[in-house]
C-alpha cells in the first residue's frame, strides 16, 4: 500500500503545524515511501525479477512432454508481457536516477 498524495499532504501539513510533535512510526514510514522516486516501478521490476527466478527454478521446458502446451503457451506469453512492462519500468527509473547507477545495478 503506497501512499496517495492526498495523505503525504495531509501528513505535510501536520507537520509544519506541529513541527516539534514527532510522526507516528506509521507517518514515517509513508513519508519514506513518498521519497522514492518511481516506487511503483521498482516493486514491479522486483516481482518481475522474483517470478522469472522462479519460473526458471522449476524448469517447464524440459519438461514440455508432461505440460499442457496451452498453459506453456500462456506462461510464455505471460513472460512476454511482463518483460515488456519491466522494461518500461526501469526506463522510467533510469530518468530519476540516470543511466549509470541502473547499469551499475544491473550487474549486481
Amino acid at each position: 500500500m503506497l501512499p496517495t498524495p492526498e495523505e503525504k499532504h495531509k501528513i505535510q501539513e501536520a507537520t509544519i503545524c506541529n513541527p516539534y510533535l514527532p510522526l507516528g512510526s506509521a507517518e514515517q514510514f509513508f513519508m519514506m515511501l513518498s521519497s522514492i522516486s518511481e516506487l511503483p516501478a521498482r516493486l514491479k521490476l522486483w516481482i518481475f525479477k522474483l517470478d522469472y527466478e522462479n519460473m526458471q527454478k522449476t524448469d517447464s521446458i524440459t519438461r514440455v512432454s508432461k505440460v499442457d502446451f496451452e498453459e506453456l503457451s500462456n506462461n510464455i506469453a505471460k513472460i512476454e508481457v511482463d518483460c515488456k512492462e519491466s522494461w518500461d519500468h526501469l526506463k522510467a527509473i533510469v530518468k530519476h536516477d540516470g543511466p549509470t547507477q541502473i547499469k551499475l545495478n544491473v550487474l549486481q
